[in-house]
């Protein structure tokens, strides 16, 4: 019987055949959660705000109107309107444009975060549910050894000592059981409730994908380009530039125009209208102004520099992650989990034949579940540091 038992473990091990249900892919889960998420929303009403503030870029001054009396005969009505240059409008107008630029920037750093959080949440519940199904199938097998020692110590064929471990050890692995679907479901309520499903889930076999590796250790300057921090970083510095222009633009004379009638009623209509420069006397106002935009330009490139400096740290790591977490996958597909499945079949000959106890067989047995779960570990890690060097490069 617990040869049959072990059997069934590493079999079941492997993988078990999820009940007939709706199976929730990766890919759904991230098109669902940004869908139902608040701050994706939020965001992109911040692009559509923007995107209504360029009609309000060429702002003009209300004309102004007056009712006087020029010569004190009569009183007659006159208007005035004032304009900027006319290359500060068109300015204006550019730079709100490099503003919506920056929301839809914003927008997507959003949205990156928030399939990272998702796509590592699908993975610690796919790791989850395999755990789940190792204990079971070990928690099943230790039950059973359990009672086995209950029954030959009640015999008087063991101690009692080898009765106290088997109940320890079965206790230990029914506890890990039961915390495994704990989580599991913990999980998976997360999942349901950033993604808006009410209705239950499972998730896809816990797997790796042997075509994701290598990945290589030194960053592509060009490549880190993609992270979405560092172009929001290039848009604010369109910005910028833009502004440094609206600035210069602003040094400009400004013009006006209008209607007023200073002499007698019947003053020839040509007569009658005015027009006029405004002086940018205070000149060092707007060189002021000019060289904080210029600043802030510096600003900005200094900090798109020092993120780029800081994420080519963040993938070497990522890459140095990535090659040792597949590095352990390979260790245990070739090597480990067939050294496990030996360990197991021999103790198991060796218990059998009476060469070994209860104590020492549920020890290699504790050796051997421990390699497949430390496999299972290796995967989530593997796949896990794979999203961070993808998110790292924009890539998710």
């Amino acid at each position: 019987m617990l040869r049959n038992s072990i059997i069934v473990f590493l079999i079941g091990i492997i993988a078990l055949p999820a009940a007939a249900q709706q199976v929730l892919t990766e890919s759904e889960a991230v098109t669902k959660a940004l869908a139902n998420n608040k701050n994706i929303q939020s965001a992109s009403l911040q692009v559509k705000q923007q995107q209504q503030l360029l009609k309000s870029a060429i702002n003009l001054p209300n004309p102004e109107f007056f009712w006087e009396s020029p010569t004190g005969n009569f009183y007659t009505g006159s208007i005035t309107q004032s304009f900027e240059f006319p290359t500060v409008y068109s300015n204006q107008y550019r730079l709100q444009k490099q503003q919506i630029g920056v929301a839809q920037k914003e927008q997507q750093i959003t949205q990156a975060d928030l399939k990272y959080r998702i796509k590592a949440l699908y993975l610690e519940a796919q790791f989850t549910d395999s755990l789940v199904k190792q204990l079971y199938i070990q928690d099943t097998l230790y039950e059973k050894i359990k009672l086995s020692a209950i029954r030959q110590f009640n015999a008087g064929q063991i101690d009692y000592l080898q009765q106290t471990f088997a109940e320890t050890q079965y206790g230990e692995i029914h506890n890990q059981y039961l915390q495994s679907i704990t989580r599991s479901k913990a999980i998976k309520a997360q999942l349901q409730w950033l993604t808006g499903i009410k209705d239950s889930i499972i998730v896809e076999p816990l797997v790796i994908n042997i075509t994701q590796a290598p990945f290589p250790f030194v960053p592509d300057s060009m490549a880190l380009l993609g992270n979405p921090g560092v172009q929001l970083l290039q848009q604010q510095q369109a910005v910028a530039k833009q502004n440094i222009a609206l600035q210069k633009s602003k040094a400009l004379p400004g013009l006006a125009f209008g209607y007023f009638n200073q002499g007698e009623r019947d003053t020839k209509w040509n007569n009658r209208f005015r027009f006029g420069i405004t002086i940018p006397l205070w000149f060092g106002q707007y060189k002021g102004n000019i060289s904080a935009a210029k600043t802030e330009q510096q600003v900005i490139q200094s900090r798109q520099e020092g993120l780029q400096q800081e994420l080519s740290a963040q993938v070497i790591n990522a890459s140095s992650e990535i090659h040792a977490n597949w590095q352990s996958v390979q260790y245990y597909q070739q090597t480990g989990l067939r050294k496990a499945q030996e360990v197991i079949t021999t103790s198991q000959r060796f218990f059998v034949s009476g060469e070994i106890d209860y104590i020492s067989f549920m020890r290699n047995n504790n050796d051997a579940y421990s390699i497949y779960q430390k496999y299972l570990e290796a995967v989530r890690n593997y796949n896990l540091s794979v999203i961070n060097y993808q998110y790292l490069m924009g890539q998710l």
